[in-house]
């Protein structure tokens, strides 16, 4: 276990990275907040990661990488060896190929603060708004929210389902989270869209109204499902194919009552809301 001496656990999980890791590492090196902790893990990667990750930690104190030579564990479950093996009082997942802007750490730790004090003792996500770049950083669309016609606020709760409302390099997250979040589970999705689920059940997320990082769409991504723009297509995409789409949903619904979500016709129900709010525009971003 590595215990954070700093309030902020930062958990970059990489693969292949070389082309933009030194970019998004010197990213948080310029962050006006500095109470944080970079933990890397390689996921086996097979160009200069590893290498690039060693000078990092040689040059800073506050960067360390964890299961140095470890195996190939897949995207997901590489974040959630970071988030098992360092105890910190808040965290942030990261993506190797993003750009945070200098406020990030500071806006997202300020807000959750508020929030831990309207709200003592429960599990918090904080989580903002981001722009859309290319792979050189060209802004295409300053903000997502904006641009996808989406204000997560409306549709964040537990018995909306928020499994791609939270993208996990937007979010910062308190240690009450994270018991949650490494429960074991069978259900199958994204080491974000489960975190926020479990966080919507047992506790509150609330959005920042601020892209404070820029996403790379370089065609590459390891985490492309990081898109609740994405996630509105795929709605009607699988309305096409009804056999499918129903038993898409069914699965579901019967995957969320073993969580205490409640009836398969609950779940219907809300994603009727859900669709309607989507449809009629009632969803789009302040």
């Amino acid at each position: 276990m590595y215990k954070n001496t700093k309030s902020i656990a930062i958990l970059l999980a990489v693969y292949n990275g070389e082309k933009y890791l030194p970019t998004q590492i010197d990213s948080l090196i310029s962050q006006t907040n500095h109470d944080w902790t970079l933990y890397i893990r390689d996921d086996g990667s097979n160009d200069g990661t590893n290498q690039i990750i060693s000078n990092y930690c040689e040059k800073y104190d506050n960067i360390v990488q964890i299961d140095k030579g470890g195996h190939n564990l897949g995207c997901y479950k590489n974040f959630f060896r970071l988030l098992e093996v360092v105890d910190s009082e808040y965290y942030m997942f990261c993506d190797a190929d993003d750009y945070w802007l200098p406020e990030k750490i500071e806006i997202s730790y300020n807000f959750i603060k508020v929030k831990e004090n309207q709200y003592p003792n429960v599990p918090i996500l904080v989580h903002t708004d981001k722009a859309i770049a290319d792979g050189n950083l060209n802004i295409l669309f300053p903000s997502h929210w904006k641009y996808s016609r989406f204000n997560p606020d409306s549709i964040s709760k537990f018995e909306h389902v928020p499994l791609r409302i939270v993208g996990g390099a937007t979010a910062m997250f308190n240690v009450a989270c994270k018991q949650h979040g490494l429960e074991p589970t069978s259900f199958h999705d994204a080491h974000d869209g489960w975190l926020a689920f479990q966080t919507a059940r047992f506790g509150k997320i609330f959005a920042i109204h601020q892209p404070l990082l820029i996403y790379r769409r370089h065609g590459e991504n390891v985490t492309d499902k990081d898109s609740s723009g994405t996630m509105f297509k795929n709605q009607f995409r699988r309305l096409l194919n009804l056999k499918s789409f129903l038993s898409y949903h069914f699965k579901l619904a019967s995957d969320l009552k073993s969580y205490g979500y409640g009836s398969a016709s609950k779940y219907f129900y809300y994603r009727i809301v859900v669709f309607v709010k989507i449809v009629t525009g009632k969803i789009m971003t302040k």
